[in-house]
């Protein structure tokens, strides 16, 4: 593969606020087909020449027989559904990623700038999606996640013991040698958060200060996940708000957290993207295959 960033054309259906209907949010919706309706609405479908155009960052390393591309078969929502896969790392790799971000920290966004998603603004953002693990899937040997919730550094190093920024939100999947459940067929995932107390996995369950849910996943089973969060500067001066998580409808957290860097005491911007793919660290064995359709993204 070749360690350059992968443009790929999909059919997206964008609302913006109008004065005709102020109470309509900012809102992304992908489906992976060639056109959609949005609750029940004509939405205006960007294709062609007009395409919105998501361009996936591969890092160097990085290995994948079966490019990421829009497939036709076993999605959730037939005809089409998003594909991506990691091969086992080449020597020497640091990490391996190919992580689209459809609502980008710096690319321009349904709405424009008043769609940003910034750390500390007091706005809620709603985040869904289904995800599908390959029945191949193999356990990583140690990090690896599918959703994030990325807020990027501003300078390229930091100081000692200082590193900021990230996955502040984010769904890991639980390494090999943290399984509880053995099954060949069942993987575990975690919900976690990030902030400068809750920066490191030890135990990938709530025991870490960095993980709020532990959870179990059929392969090959399609489940949606949805995320309802705020960011707003809390009264001991660090940055956080209420994360709301639900897995096939069912809510499995709603707390008021810390998760974020305030970019005023840390060398962060105030800009996020949210962003799905595969990103993990080397593996020299690992295949990893994940699936997604019907995004929502709504501010």
């Amino acid at each position: 593969m070749r360690h350059k960033s992968l443009t790929l054309a999909i059919s997206v259906a964008l609302l913006a606020p109008s004065a005709l209907n102020a109470s309509m949010k900012r809102r992304l919706y992908i489906d992976f087909d060639r056109g959609q309706r949005v609750d029940g609405v004509a939405s205006a479908v960007m294709r062609g020449g007009n395409a919105f155009n998501y361009k996936a960052t591969i890092d160097p390393g990085t290995q994948a027989k079966d490019r990421p591309a829009v497939v036709s078969e076993g999605c959730k929502s037939p005809p089409g559904c998003l594909r991506v896969s990691l091969d086992p790392s080449k020597p020497g790799a640091a990490k391996n990623k190919i992580m689209f971000p459809f609502w980008s920290h710096k690319r321009p966004l349904p709405g424009g700038e008043s769609g940003r998603l910034r750390i500390g603004d007091g706005r809620t953002t709603k985040i869904s999606f289904d995800m599908k693990l390959d029945r191949n899937y193999d356990t990583p040997l140690h990090a690896l996640l599918h959703f994030q919730i990325f807020q990027p550094q501003s300078v390229a190093k930091t100081g000692a013991g200082n590193r900021p920024g990230g996955p502040v939100i984010a769904l890991n999947i639980v390494p090999r040698s943290k399984r509880r459940n053995l099954s060949p067929d069942i993987q575990e995932f975690v919900i976690a958060i990030r902030n400068p107390d809750a920066q490191k996995f030890v135990w990938f369950d709530t025991r870490d200060n960095t993980v709020l849910y532990r959870g179990a996943i059929q392969k090959g089973a399609w489940n949606t996940y949805t995320f309802q969060i705020t960011s707003s500067p809390l009264r001991d001066g660090g940055m956080g708000g209420r994360v709301i998580f639900l897995m096939n409808k069912q809510k499995k957290v709603d707390k008021v957290v810390h998760w974020g860097f305030s970019p005023k005491n840390y060398n962060v911007l105030d800009t996020m993207s949210i962003e799905l793919g595969a990103y993990r660290t080397p593996d020299k064995s690992g295949h990893q295959t994940v699936f997604f359709d019907n995004l929502l993204i709504e501010r």
